[in-house]
């Protein structure tokens, strides 16, 4: 059955829709809020001007470490280590960004390569306390701060050293057990230098030094009087 449709009145002509009662609210809270409106608007205006500026700034300081980082490397790869230390401490202009924890690295060879151990310790020292997030350059400092403690004959640091290289997984996990093996050896802890040996072994079956490392760790387990590992 068809309901009758209902009769628009001169009065539902006369009755405003609900766009126009809400821009009515609209400018009549503005009014009473001019105010408050105007400064929210200049905040906003002013953290939308900082953040612009702020990303600027970043992109031209990224821009200029990398730029100072390629040519420390080029010297650094040149054996022009003096030149490259000098290009290198001028990334510290840039402490913010990557190219400046990546300089501490090469700082640090670069120092060791002229025996200025010392100085190469510092810096990746410098370098593990700014970087926290990094696995590989971590790992990468671990493992050069160990190689650098050995020349100084701090074989119980370099030890230690390697063994925290060795707990982050990364490509050089196995140069840090066979540098911890190494430092164990010289410290005279003959038991824990074999079972790092065992485990690099262990851990790389494929490894091109797999059968030196296999005679080293037998000639060890001779020495401790320990039958050979099978």
């Amino acid at each position: 059955m068809r309901t009758a449709s209902r009769r628009i009145t001169r009065k539902d002509i006369r009755q405003p829709d609900w766009f126009v009662l809400a821009m009515r609210r609209f400018v009549a809270f503005s009014k009473t809020n001019q105010t408050a409106l105007i400064a929210g608007a200049a905040v906003i205006v002013f953290l939308g001007a900082a953040l612009f500026g702020l990303s600027l700034y970043r992109g031209r300081q990224n821009r200029l470490a990398a730029e100072e980082y390629a040519r420390a490397v080029d010297l650094y790869h040149d054996g022009k280590y003096k030149e490259a230390l000098d290009a290198l401490n001028r990334l510290e202009l840039y402490s913010s960004t990557y190219y400046s924890r990546m300089g501490l690295l090469y700082a640090a060879n670069a120092q060791a390569a002229l025996q200025n151990t010392t100085a190469a310790v510092d810096s990746l020292h410098r370098l593990l306390d700014r970087e926290k997030k990094d696995p590989m350059l971590r790992q990468s400092a671990y493992v050069s701060l160990g190689y650098t403690q050995e020349q100084r004959a701090q074989w119980g640091d370099a030890a230690q050293s390697y063994a925290e290289a060795e707990k982050i997984a990364g490509p050089l996990k196995g140069d840090a057990t066979l540098g911890k093996a190494r430092s164990y050896a010289q410290a005279g802890h003959t038991k824990e230098a074999i079972a790092a040996y065992r485990k690099f072994l262990a851990d790389n079956p494929d490894s091109e030094r797999f059968n030196e490392i296999s005679v080293r760790a037998g000639e060890l387990e001779a020495k401790a009087g320990q039958a050979p590992a099978k």
